[in-house]
C-alpha cells in the first residue's frame, strides 16, 4: 500500500507538471501566432490570475464548498484536486495527501527559482547586448557628425582653392601677356637703335671721305684731280635724309667750293665744320648708346622678374591642381563613410529595437508564469489549510466531482 501511494505521488507530481508545461506551451505559441491574441491572452490571463486570487483570499469568509469549487473552476486547481481524490480514494494518510502538495508547492517553487536563474541571465545577456548596440550607435552617430563637418568644411575649403587657381591662371596670362608686350617693345627699341647707329656711322664715314678730300686739296691736289671723288661723297651728303638739316651746312660749302674754286680759307673753314659736325655725330651716338644700354639692363632684369614671377605661378597653379583634387577626393571619402555608417547604425537601431522587443517579450512571459505560480501556490495553500483543519468537508467535496 505504501509503494502503491508513493506510485500514485509520482504520477501525481507529473500530472501536475505537464499541466503547467502544456499552460506555458500554448502561452507561448500564442504569443507566437497573433499580436492580437498575445495581447487578449496577457489580458485574459492576468484577468483570470486576478480573480482566483481575490476569490482565494476571500475565501476565509466563505463556506468550505465554495472555496474548494471555486479552486476546481481552476485548471491547475482541477488537477490537484483530481490527484488528492485518487490518493483519498486510496484510503492514504492525511500527512501523504500533504505530501504531496508540499512535493507540488517545491515544484512550483522551483521552477520558479529556475526561471528567476533564466530571467536573471537573459536580464545580464540584454544588458550587456543593449550597452554594445547603444555604443554602437553612438559611435557611427559621431562618425557621422564627423564625416560630415569633414565634408562640409572640405567643401567650403574646394570653393576657395578654385577661386584661387582662377585667379592664379589669370595672373599667368597676365605674366606671359606683360613678357610678350615687354619683349616686342624692347626688341623694337634695339632696331631703332640699331638702324639710327647705323645712319650715324654712315654721316660719320661720309664726313671722314671728305675731310680727306679737303686735306687732299689743302695738300695742292687740284679740283680737277678728285671731282670724281668730291661728286660721290656730295651726293651721298646731299642724299641723307636722317641728318640732312645739320649737314645743310657741309653741302652749301661744298657746293660753293666747285663753283668758285678752290681757296685756302674755304678749305679750312669747310674742314673746321667737318669736325665738328663729326664731333656731334659722335655725341649723338655716344647718347643713343646709352639709352640702349640703360633700356637693355632694365630689359634684363624685369625679364628676369617676370620670368621668375611665372615660375612662382606655375609652381603655384600645379600645387593648387594637387590640393583640389585631394579635396575632392576628401569630399567623396567623407561621403561614402557618411553612407556606411548611416546603414550600419540603421542596422544597429534595428537590433536594438529588436532585442528590447525580445527582452520585452521575455519580460511579459516572466511576470505572467510568476503571477501564475503564485496564484498556483494560493491554490496549494488553500488546499493543505483545508485539509488540515477541514479534512472531512474537503473529502466530502472530492469525493463528490466527477
Amino acid at each position: 500500500m505504501k509503494n502503491g501511494g508513493k506510485r500514485k505521488e509520482t504520477n501525481i507530481q507529473m500530472l501536475s507538471e505537464v499541466g503547467i508545461v502544456c499552460d506555458r506551451y500554448l502561452y507561448i505559441q500564442i504569443h507566437l501566432i497573433d499580436p492580437f491574441l498575445k495581447h487578449q491572452l496577457k489580458y485574459m490571463q492576468k484577468l483570470a490570475i486576478l480573480t482566483l486570487v481575490v476569490a482565494l483570499a476571500a475565501s476565509k469568509f466563505v463556506d468550505t464548498h465554495t472555496t474548494l469549487a471555486q479552486i476546481d473552476a481552476n485548471p491547475f486547481g482541477n488537477v490537484v484536486l483530481s490527484a488528492i481524490k485518487a490518493h483519498l480514494q486510496a484510503q492514504t494518510p492525511a500527512n501523504e495527501v500533504n505530501m504531496l502538495l508540499n512535493g507540488v508547492a517545491a515544484g512550483l517553487q522551483q521552477d520558479q527559482n529556475d526561471h528567476d536563474h533564466t530571467f536573471e541571465l537573459d536580464t545580464t545577456t540584454n544588458n550587456r547586448i543593449v550597452e554594445d548596440l547603444e555604443k554602437e550607435i553612438l559611435y557611427h552617430q559621431n562618425q557621422i557628425s564627423s564625416n560630415t563637418q569633414l565634408r562640409d568644411d572640405t567643401i567650403e575649403a574646394l570653393a576657395v582653392s578654385e577661386e584661387d587657381i582662377r585667379v592664379t591662371i589669370q595672373d599667368i596670362a597676365t605674366n606671359e601677356q606683360t613678357y610678350a608686350r615687354e619683349e616686342a617693345t624692347r626688341n623694337q627699341q634695339h632696331e631703332t637703335f640699331v638702324a639710327k647707329v647705323a645712319a650715324i656711322d654712315d654721316v660719320i664715314d661720309a664726313i671722314d671721305e671728305a675731310a680727306k678730300l679737303i686735306q687732299h686739296l689743302s695738300l695742292g691736289a687740284s679740283f680737277v684731280q678728285v671731282k670724281s671723288k668730291y661728286e660721290t661723297i656730295h651726293k651721298r651728303l646731299t642724299d641723307n635724309t636722317s641728318h640732312s638739316q645739320l649737314l645743310q651746312p657741309v653741302v652749301a660749302a661744298l657746293t660753293e667750293l666747285a663753283t668758285h674754286g678752290v681757296n685756302q680759307k674755304a678749305l679750312t673753314k669747310i674742314a673746321q665744320l667737318l669736325s665738328e659736325i663729326r664731333q656731334q655725330l659722335v655725341s649723338e651716338k655716344a647718347a643713343k648708346t646709352d639709352v640702349e644700354d640703360r633700356q637693355a639692363a632694365h630689359w634684363a632684369e624685369f625679364s628676369v622678374h617676370l620670368s621668375n614671377e611665372h615660375t612662382r605661378l606655375v609652381e603655384r597653379k600645379a600645387q593648387l591642381e594637387v590640393q583640389i583634387q585631394e579635396q575632392k577626393d576628401t569630399i567623396e571619402d567623407a561621403q561614402s563613410w557618411i553612407e556606411f555608417h548611416t546603414l550600419e547604425l540603421e542596422n544597429s537601431e534595428e537590433r536594438l529595437a529588436g532585442q528590447q522587443a525580445w527582452y520585452a517579450v521575455q519580460s511579459e512571459i516572466y511576470e505572467t508564469q510568476t503571477a501564475e505560480r503564485a496564484a498556483q501556490n494560493e491554490i496549494v495553500d488553500r488546499l493543505q489549510e483545508h485539509i488540515s483543519e477541514k479534512l472531512s468537508t474537503t473529502a466530502q467535496f472530492i469525493s463528490k466531482r466527477n
